[in-house]
């Protein structure tokens, strides 16, 4: 049994598939993850990019249809009760594909966000293109860039290395934190 467990976990489509499941929990964690398994060589760049992407995308989608059938999730119709939602609301409705595509790059507002695209009724062509396309360029930007930097800093063999991710993935929270605290002060959105 042990044998076949570790022969999974040289499989990159057993990790993709692994990459995909962990953007559900934590997408930054899954894209440093899969950025740096690829410069360590263990999963092919197309392969962790892709899913990657898939990860990100499927989440955001599963959001929209949670916010579509959102009278039957009595947790969903709390969190659509907040004074948050109306701006969201009333920036959709003006011009849904620029400001769904604008969400994904807005810390805070990814979850509200497209819960209030389903809840109201964004159509679903204009929501998945535009986060098809932000999820697209945002996953390139954010993947490339660990990987670069990641393939900058590893160190083969260097025990300092599995201090990597963790640093990585808290640098990420913390810009994504530093602008939503921007956005919020703003009051872009």
């Amino acid at each position: 049994m042990f044998d076949t467990l570790l022969s999974w976990s040289h499989n990159p489509y057993a990790i993709a598939l692994g990459i995909i499941l962990i953007s559900y929990l934590l997408e930054d964690a899954a894209i440093v993850g899969a950025a740096l398994l690829s410069v360590e060589g263990t999963l092919p760049i197309h392969i962790g990019l892709l899913a990657v992407f898939i990860g990100i995308a499927s989440g955001d989608i599963g959001l929209f249809y949670i916010g579509r059938y959102s009278h039957k999730f009595h947790w969903v119709q709390h969190k659509l009760a907040h004074s948050k939602v109306i701006k969201i609301q009333t920036k959709l409705q003006k011009n849904a594909f620029i400001n769904v595509f604008l969400i994904r790059f807005l810390p805070g507002l990814r979850g509200t966000g497209y819960l209030v695209c389903g809840a109201f009724h964004i159509k679903p062509f204009t929501f998945f293109i535009s986060v098809g396309l932000a999820t697209l360029l945002w996953s390139i930007i954010i993947y490339t860039s660990v990987f670069a930097l990641g393939d900058a800093l590893w160190v083969e063999g260097s025990l300092w290395r599995w201090g990597l991710a963790p640093t990585l993935i808290m640098a990420i929270l913390l810009i994504n934190k530093m602008i939503k605290v921007y956005f919020l002060k703003e009051q872009t959105i």
